[in-house]
């Protein structure tokens, strides 16, 4: 019983130690000195330092979602927007009342005359995102494409061209 005691209280004597130690070592670690580094931030290899970067306010929440236009499946049914999530990297389609994340679509206004809006709203922030259509992209739905022009249904294709000197490869499965 008596050796049974000893290794007890050894036991609890090393638990001691190893942890008054362990507290000690943890307590002398020096703090970091970083006058080294004083003459980098003295040249400014990158430039002056503004304090505007420090003084902006952060970006609001609807700088993550970008609007790319609008869906509707039949008549009867409601409006969606298609929403692009730019950290997420996916793609919603959401209607009026619907979530996203934390934030929540308040409106959809398709578009007649002006641009299509989008409205956000995450607690007290509202944001209006606007579908503006590209310059020199693709004819709008609602505007038919000239007649004749090649890549319509039903008009055959352009004849394609091979350059002298260019040769096709052979692909086989296998």
């Amino acid at each position: 019983m008596n050796a049974r005691i000893t290794t007890t209280l050894m036991a609890a004597l090393w638990t001691l130690a190893i942890g008054v130690g362990g507290i000690n070592a943890y307590a002398t670690e020096p703090t970091h000195d970083f006058t080294p580094y004083k003459i980098i931030l003295e040249r400014e290899p990158f430039g002056p330092m503004n304090g505007a970067a420090a003084d902006a306010p952060p970006p609001g929440f609807s700088t993550r979602y970008t609007f790319v236009g609008t869906a509707q499946v039949a008549e009867d049914q409601p409006v969606l927007a298609i929403i692009v999530d730019k950290e997420g990297n996916r793609v919603y389609f959401k209607g009026e009342g619907d979530s996203l994340g934390s934030a929540s679509v308040v409106k959809i206004e398709r578009p007649d005359k002006a641009p299509a809006k989008l409205v956000l709203k995450q607690g007290l922030e509202t944001a209006t995102l606007l579908l503006e259509p590209k310059a020199g992209g693709a004819a709008s739905p609602a505007s038919p494409a000239p007649a004749g022009q090649s890549g319509q249904p039903g008009l055959p294709l352009p004849p394609v061209t091979i350059q002298p000197g260019t040769r096709r490869i052979p692909f086989h499965r296998g």
